[in-house]
């Protein structure tokens, strides 16, 4: 009989060996053997934050005299406006979600804001169809405008620092 005791380290060395070359070459490609798409796609995945995606957090100070019941209806038009802001060239839906609330800081931080707000789009221009042309947008923004005192507005694109 053949004696294949001492196969088996060999096998799990050619084992290892084999997958560290497959993973240099599915995350590096070293001598552009895979199509540029490919290496680029493998890339976006293994790396995290290599998103295109558009953050806009807005925050609203209220006016001390506007109730609260006033107050609630705008917070729920500017939740509505996931369903209401429409692309023109598809009359789709196009912000991808919002999400938002009253203020419960314990840090006292706020500097007056009340409400927070954050909307997420897939890319800048729709982002920037929003903030400039959506007449849903351009509507509500005519309508929260006497009940604030003050708007504060972030956008960042996740991942770019």
């Amino acid at each position: 009989m053949v004696n294949i005791s001492g196969a088996r380290p060999h096998v799990l060395r050619v084992t290892a060996l084999v997958a560290v070359l497959l993973t240099v070459f599915l995350f590096f490609d070293p001598i552009g053997f895979a199509p540029s798409s490919a290496v680029g796609a493998v890339k976006q995945l293994a790396t995290p934050g290599t998103t295109h995606t558009v953050t806009h957090v807005v925050l609203f100070q209220f006016k001390k005299d506007v109730d609260a019941a006033k107050v609630s209806e705008v917070c729920a038009k500017m939740m509505a406006l996931k369903e209401t802001c429409l692309a023109p060239n598809s009359n789709h839906a196009y912000i991808q979600s919002i999400t938002g609330g009253r203020d419960i800081s314990v840090e006292g931080l706020q500097h007056g804001a009340t409400h927070a707000f954050v909307v997420q789009f897939s890319n800048t221009d729709d982002r920037n169809y929003y903030v400039d042309h959506d007449p849903a947008h351009q509507a509500f923004k005519k309508e929260v405008e006497p009940l604030v005192e003050k708007v504060t507005v972030l956008d960042f694109a996740n991942g770019k620092f």
